[in-house]
């Protein structure tokens, strides 16, 4: 006969006993778990997955006018310095507009110097070399030489034209002189005659001279009358006429000075139209040199070879300035928009980054969007949230952060238990459902 253990002996005697002890203790560890679940805390998070930016936003180079690529001076991922050149474009279309809006000015610009010294009566001396931006001395040179000859052809002219008035003034002057002297020897003739006949009477009242020489010396009288006269009418006509060209020398010079001063307005006008067309092609021509705007590193490279059209206003790459600080700018689920307020405390998770290498990165808040934001393209609706890293845990990271880099946002909020965890969605489901009619 086989022997058994008085305890097993027991046991088969009351075999409930083995279960009641596993319910039983089935039963703690389940009274254990609901306890634990009831009254032990577990934190909840909210999460914004975005990834790492640079605070101040990427300065997008791009140009005003376009053109053609003539030399391209920088690669993707290169470090620039502000005002470094980037792109060089063909300055032949350029450089013809820009001549010509100067010769524009530099010929009005002497223009205008050639009738100021008519003006002023400054004579041909006065007109000298004058200095213009950018306009070579050559080109400055011809200009002032070319209304150089206009003065002196200007100035011949008026003075020919001033030289016959005068001269005919003076014509007129010596005529006068030569009929006053007619007029001076008449009257010296007729009185004369007037003797004559006075003695020629009293002889035919005596019968010695007969009454024909009386009447003769009469005619005499009545003639030399008649010729002063006409010397007296033509000097009258010449000093007339002297007159009238000491008024058409005036008149002269009046239309000359009007002339001039109309020309200076006409110039000065064109001026002003021709200054701003300069201004613009020489904003062109310094522009065929692209310059980087900030000190940074060239991202996003639109621009890959020589002889290549560029597009005005067109995107040719982007710069991340230098010495900026790195956020975060994540998209935020809209039920969780009550749970995050800036200025909270976040921790910062590279998601790109294996766990084990992945830096320890704090962070806060610092801006949250004051109204939802649709994605175009998914329709998905979200808030955008902003949040700074430590500088202390930039420095110690032995990962290189670098914009660009997928990361998470995670702000912890309230606690609650595990059964609320669990339980809540059912009893806001189940409240849900009674109130529906």
């Amino acid at each position: 006969m086989t022997n058994i253990p008085v305890s097993e002996d027991q046991a088969y005697n009351n075999p409930l006993k083995p279960a009641m002890v596993g319910a039983l203790a089935i039963g703690a560890f389940v009274l254990l778990f609901a306890l634990w679940g009831y009254a032990a805390p577990l934190s909840s998070a909210a999460i914004a997955e975005g990834s790492l930016q640079v605070q101040a936003q990427r300065q997008s180079v791009q140009h005003p006018y376009g053109g053609v690529v003539s030399e391209l001076l920088v690669a993707e991922g290169e470090q620039v310095e502000r005002g470094q050149p980037l792109i060089g474009l063909d300055t032949t279309e350029a450089r013809a507009k820009l001549d010509i809006a100067n010769a524009e000015v530099v010929s009005l610009l002497a223009q205008e110097a050639r009738l100021i010294c008519e003006r002023d009566n400054s004579g041909a001396d006065c007109l000298g070399a004058f200095e213009q931006k950018n306009a070579s001395r050559s080109l400055i040179k011809a200009a002032v030489a070319n209304e150089h000859a206009m003065l002196l052809a200007r100035e011949q002219q008026y003075e020919t034209e001033k030289k016959v008035l005068f001269s005919k003034t003076e014509q007129l002057q010596e005529r006068i002189t030569g009929l006053k002297a007619q007029v001076e020897g008449l009257e010296q003739q007729s009185e004369s005659l007037d003797l004559e006949i006075e003695g020629a009477r009293k002889l035919l009242v005596s019968g010695f001279t007969p009454k024909t020489r009386v009447l003769e010396l009469e005619r005499l009288i009545a003639q030399l009358r008649a010729d002063r006269g006409s010397r007296l009418a033509d000097i009258a006509g010449s000093e007339k006429e002297i007159g009238e060209t000491e008024l058409a020398i005036a008149k002269l010079e009046r239309d000359r000075i009007s002339d001039i001063t109309d020309q200076i307005r006409k110039t000065q006008a064109s001026l002003a139209e021709a200054r701003p067309k300069l201004e613009a092609a020489q904003d062109v021509m310094n522009r065929t040199v692209i310059k980087a705007p900030v000190s940074g590193v060239i991202v996003g490279l639109s621009v890959f070879t020589e002889g290549g059209v560029i597009q005005a206003g067109a995107r040719l790459m982007d710069i991340v300035p230098d010495d900026t600080p790195i956020i975060v700018e994540g998209r935020l689920p809209l039920s969780d928009i009550n749970e995050v307020k800036q200025g909270a405390d976040a921790d910062i998770r590279l998601t790109g980054v294996p766990r084990s290498k992945r830096p320890n990165l704090r962070g806060k808040i610092i801006s949250v969007s004051a109204d939802k934001i649709t994605d175009s393209q998914s329709g998905a609706s979200y808030f955008s949230v902003r949040a700074s890293i430590n500088l202390d845990d930039i420095k110690n990271s032995a990962v290189r952060l670098q914009p660009g880099m997928p990361a998470e946002v995670v702000v912890t909020t309230s606690s609650r238990t595990l059964l609320g965890y669990l339980l809540g969605p059912l009893l806001d489901e189940i409240g849900h459902a009674f109130r529906e009619q």
